[in-house]
């Protein structure tokens, strides 16, 4: 996962929110936190509304839960895990990998999407960047606080490559159509994305770099996770699951 860093001082001055399904329920209200710049899983719509797969599954838990969805945009460097521990709000989904190490801090659903780290490269690949070829000296774009840039930061750069750190992943798209950087790491269905509005601009390169899951994001021990879950497995067996990745992310 990666941003337009929309609204990220509403976390500094917003009230505390809830942090357990007890809590949610009193309230009326779930409140999603999300970087809406991860398409096809959070984007803001040509009517201004932030939707997408991700958004979709939260309206499911929420409508499970009896309230309504709250959607606060946040910008990816704000919103993991500091949004979440600090109970700004409920729960986070914006393409966020499950790692041992976040899940020290915040409890993780399970799983709700299998992706890919990939590399991002101009249509064509004019630089002819390949992976696991030798990357030595090319520089390679990375989203502040993803698991791209870990991934980067422990296997590419020791291999001689430069890092280039982004807060705004549109802002690495810009300079990899620009030529000014190899490549960019981002989420395998994300390129997709691209390529499909974008036809020509954006290609693969290589390998993928490192497989991972997604999951909704929650304070550390919240009993929201358990009803993310129940409310996660409902959409599997009853189809909506499926209806959801066909109308988000499998290519028609």
């Amino acid at each position: 996962m990666k941003p337009a860093l929309l609204l990220s001082a509403l976390l500094l001055s917003s009230s505390a929110v809830a942090a357990t399904v007890a809590q949610v329920k009193a309230k009326g209200v779930l409140v999603l936190g999300t970087d809406p710049t991860f398409t096809p899983f959070e984007f803001k719509g040509p009517d201004g509304q932030i939707q997408g797969f991700d958004v979709d599954i939260a309206r499911a838990v929420a409508r499970d839960l009896g309230v309504k969805l709250e959607i606060r945009a946040v910008g990816f460097g704000a919103l993991m895990p500091q949004s979440v521990t600090s109970e700004r709000v409920d729960m986070a989904m914006s393409a966020i990998t499950i790692t041992p190490e976040r899940a020290k801090v915040v409890s993780f659903s399970q799983p709700y999407y299998r992706s890919a780290q990939v590399f991002i490269v101009r249509g064509g690949n004019p630089s002819k960047f390949a992976w696991p070829a030798d990357v030595k000296g090319k520089t390679i774009g990375v989203q502040a606080n993803t698991t791209g840039q870990y991934v980067a930061g422990e296997v590419l750069k020791p291999k001689g490559a430069v890092l280039k750190v982004y807060d705004d992943f549109a802002a690495g798209l810009a300079d990899v159509r620009a030529g000014r950087i190899a490549a960019l790491i981002g989420d395998a269905p994300t390129v997709t994305d691209l390529q499909k509005r974008l036809p020509g601009q954006f290609a693969q390169a290589g390998k993928d770099l490192a497989a991972e899951d997604y999951g909704m994001v929650f304070a550390k021990n919240s009993d929201l996770a358990a009803a993310a879950n129940r409310t996660l497995a409902k959409l599997k067996a009853n189809g909506e699951y499926q209806k959801l990745l066909n109308k988000w992310i499998v290519q028609k």
